[in-house]
């Protein structure tokens, strides 16, 4: 078991190609989604929303706008991250929810916790598209951890960055006022098998200071 991870950091590749016919497991793929909930986010703001696409149609005409990806159609499930823009604000009610929750109510508490927040972004000179882009990375600490338990499951994913964003929030019907897309992923499973894996040695990629 201890060496369990491991293995499916080993299994896991960018599935380019799915088999059609194979669908995951309800259970499974809820497991997979509990996963994305229970990942860390910066405070525990929690600023990543999940569309499961599960129409047909609709996923054809989302791969138009997805330079035609087939993994867009061909994956047993299509997951697309979205991110909140204008609720990240510091002084949103948004903000004020999540923030009094994670304090139980206590005001005190929470102007401490607000002059973080409101620091936090001074410090970075995070305003306005900053902020757009900082939330946007927050959807990929949520999309790795599915990845990864998708992986410790025997399913297969494919990080999907290739789409004409604009279209897609189009199609969609997203309020881009509030929240934007930032990435997909699909989940399924390997039609052929994986390539072996490449990537540069500990030696190269860590130093010690």
């Amino acid at each position: 078991m201890k060496d369990g991870f491991m293995k499916a950091l080993n299994f896991r590749h960018a599935c380019k190609v799915f088999d059609s016919t194979r669908q995951i497991p309800d259970e499974d793929f809820y497991k997979i989604l509990e996963g994305g909930r229970l990942s860390p986010s910066s405070l525990g703001l929690e600023p990543t929303r999940l569309l499961v696409i599960e129409d047909k149609a609709l996923r054809v005409t989302l791969r138009k706008a997805c330079w035609d990806q087939p993994q867009i159609t061909d994956a047993s499930k299509l997951v697309i991250f979205k991110s909140l823009k204008c609720d990240m604000q510091p002084d949103s009610n948004y903000i004020l929810k999540q923030g009094m929750r994670r304090v139980k109510g206590d005001k005190e508490k929470f102007a401490y916790f607000e002059k973080v927040y409101k620091g936090f972004l001074e410090a970075n000179n995070y305003v306005d598209d900053d902020i757009k882009n900082w939330t946007a990375r927050q959807a990929y600490i949520m999309a790795s951890t599915m990845v990864n338990y998708a992986a410790f499951l025997k399913i297969d994913t494919c990080y999907l960055e290739g789409f004409m964003k604009k279209e897609v929030e189009e199609i969609l019907n997203i309020d881009t006022f509030k929240e934007q897309v930032s990435l997909m992923v699909a989940f399924g499973y390997r039609k052929n098998e994986a390539t072996p894996k490449l990537r540069i040695s500990l030696d190269e990629l860590v130093k010690t200071l």
